[in-house]
């Protein structure tokens, strides 16, 4: 779920201001491979789906006006099975509780403030790079991350599926052509937890909690005293 400071929020959605036709306009809230850019501050909440193949990767967002990063979601281990080489493992594929233990996290953006998602990533130790979902600050302005949808898809509560591709990391030939975008995969906001599968969304469903269990014997009235 997506939510913003001094505005008025539903129950699912970003609630919006309305600016005077009088006041001058102000900034357009931005969520693509351009820049990710709101007009107040804004929080979303981010899901970890899936990872596949032998790096170790983690999730965050940088300023790109201060360069700080903050990591949101992390492997701590390159897969489930936690292989590197071996073929027996197809794709090295990391899931939610596993390669990842704390796959929910969130983030607040300042207002009118440039940022970026990025992927860092090693292999073995070894430092394998990093890619950002702002396409002109990756090597040559290729795109590393493919968003399902733009800002829209935060305020209407969809949320936006954020499919990475790790190849413009640093071990990597260009000549491997390795672009399937299924290396890391994240669900930014949403109005409740959800996965994708091959079909779309499918809602996670909740714990069911067991009724109260009525008691055998019941309990006899209270009678008032009288005095």
């Amino acid at each position: 779920m997506t939510k913003k400071s001094n505005s008025i929020l539903s129950s699912f959605c970003l609630g919006l201001g309305l600016v005077l036709a009088f006041v001058n306009p102000v900034l357009a809230d931005n969520f693509d491979n351009q820049t990710i850019e709101f007009d107040e501050d804004t929080s979303v909440e981010f899901e970890f789906v899936e990872s596949r193949g032998a790096y170790q990767s983690t999730f965050g967002i940088i300023n790109l006006a201060t360069g700080e990063k903050t990591p949101l979601l992390q492997e701590v281990k390159p897969s489930d099975n936690n292989e590197t080489t071996s073929s027996k493992q197809r794709d090295f594929i990391g899931t939610p509780g596993n390669a990842v233990t704390k796959p929910f996290a969130d983030f607040t953006f300042k207002a009118k403030t440039p940022y970026s998602l990025y992927l860092e990533s090693s292999l073995n130790g070894k430092d394998a790079g990093i890619v950002y979902s702002t396409n002109n600050i990756n090597k040559a302005s290729n795109q590393q991350a493919r968003l399902s949808d733009n800002f829209s898809g935060l305020e209407n509560g969809r949320g936006v599926k954020v499919n990475w591709d790790d190849t413009g990391s640093l071990l990597v030939k260009p000549s491997r052509n390795d672009t399937d975008f299924d290396d890391f995969v994240v669900i930014a906001g949403g109005f409740k937890p959800c996965r994708y599968g091959d079909n779309g969304v499918v809602p996670v469903k909740p714990v069911p909690v067991d009724e109260e269990k009525p008691e055998s014997q019941p309990k006899p009235p209270v009678i008032p005293q009288t005095w």
